[in-house]
């Protein structure tokens, strides 16, 4: 379990990482701390999912979890943390 955890972590850094880099080549975006703490969790749960479902991340990916994480993670952490 902690291997998959470990995986999740990674994925999200990386997911994170390029997602940044996109943003910041396109418009100039700015570093944000909440954005990729948000990353990093949806990596942790896509990665656990996969290992628990038995498949691998791209067909856990073909069968639309992203979207619907995605939104939960979303929504649940703007109910812990208000923007300024």
């Amino acid at each position: 379990m902690f291997e998959t955890i470990g995986i999740g972590v990674l994925v999200g850094i990386i997911w994170s990482a390029v997602g940044y880099a996109v943003s910041k080549a396109k418009s100039d975006e700015a570093f944000d701390p909440l954005k990729f703490v948000k990353t990093l969790i949806i990596g942790i749960i896509l990665s656990s999912a996969s290992q628990g479902l038995g498949v691998d991340i791209a067909t856990l990916e073909g069968m639309s979890t992203i979207g619907f994480l995605t939104a939960i993670v979303d929504k649940v952490s703007g109910l812990f943390i208000k923007k300024k």
